[in-house]
């Protein structure tokens, strides 16, 4: 809502097309930003969207940009693809106003700078740039102040950290031990909160361990990873969402920016590699203000999350 309040309230007032494009990692995060589009959009004349996604037919899409769309929603890969082998479909140069790149901070962690860059050749040289993230590296903010004019940087809460509503539980866990202590939570009803989403590092391990979750536990238990092909994806999600199942055990696929409102428990299974995917990650558990639950298996194999700083100097001293 930060960017698509403002971004409809522009397009009732232009009559180009399209007046904004909004980029972003993944292609659940871009559908449910174009199902909060619509709703925002709703009852206004000439007010169309396009999702520019992979994983469907690109023939849909082609099509569509052909029925004067105000906002365009799209991954990276997608984007590209139609701007350089389908150019007459779509023509940014002339029209684009606003550019939103959401969780960007995620879009070049998982190596789409070369493709931002190709991108960017084919918008206009004057329009506003809109970065989003929860985190906001140093790498981020030199890439705002060299490629942004004037960037105003806005925080809103504490960058950086997980929210104040999530309660966070950390246990020692070795490895050969994880799955015992989850399905000691996954069975007992005081500590077994579903729907819950436990976050794994592989995708073979996403498989594995729903199936172990699933016989075990007596849990209703999906694996989703971006593998899978779009259809699959999103019928897992629409039936986690309606209660279908208890547990989806997903890779980082599922971190960024996705708004699971009923979800207000996350295990980390297999801690990621940096502080900033983890707040991502346990930031699924409280959505829109509301209270979530943490809990995050580490042990040895976990030393790039939180690697070991040397002492400073004056605490030696301030010691001694």
């Amino acid at each position: 809502l930060s960017f698509l309040l403002p971004l409809v309230q522009l397009m009732t007032l232009l009559p180009a097309d399209p007046v904004a494009l909004v980029l972003s990692p993944t292609r659940e995060l871009c559908q449910q930003i174009e199902e909060q589009a619509k709703l925002l959009m709703k009852g206004i004349p000439g007010m169309r969207t396009a999702l520019l996604i992979g994983g469907v037919p690109i023939v849909n899409q082609l099509h569509r940009l052909k029925s004067n769309v105000k906002l365009l929603i799209a991954t990276p890969a997608r984007l590209l693809d139609i701007l350089t082998n389908h150019g007459k479909s779509l023509c940014l140069s002339s029209s684009l106003q606003v550019l939103v790149v959401d969780e960007v901070d995620s879009l070049y962690q998982m190596g789409f700078e070369e493709q931002l860059q190709s991108i960017s050749k084919h918008l206009p040289s004057k329009k506003q740039s809109l970065f989003f993230s929860a985190t906001i590296p140093p790498k981020i903010e030199r890439l705002a102040t060299e490629t942004l004019h004037n960037p105003l940087f806005i925080t809103v809460g504490t960058p950086n950290t997980s929210s104040v509503n999530v309660r966070h539980t950390v246990l020692w866990v070795e490895e050969e031990a994880k799955k015992k202590h989850l399905f000691t939570f996954l069975k007992d009803k005081d500590t077994f909160c579903p729907p819950v989403i436990i976050f794994v590092n592989s995708r073979k391990g996403t498989l594995l361990l729903a199936e172990a979750i699933d016989k075990a536990c007596d849990v209703a238990a999906i694996a989703l990873h971006g593998e899978m092909e779009q259809e699959r994806r999103s019928a897992i999600l629409s039936g986690f969402l309606a209660g279908k199942y208890e547990a989806i055990v997903a890779t980082g696929v599922l971190a960024r920016g996705l708004d699971l409102h009923n979800v207000k428990q996350v295990f980390i299974f297999d801690a990621p590699s940096t502080i900033d995917e983890f707040i991502h990650q346990v930031g699924r558990s409280s959505r829109l203000g509301s209270k979530g639950w943490a809990i995050t298996f580490i042990n040895n194999t976990d030393k790039s999350m939180c690697p070991c700083t040397s002492i400073p100097h004056f605490i030696h001293k301030i010691n001694n």
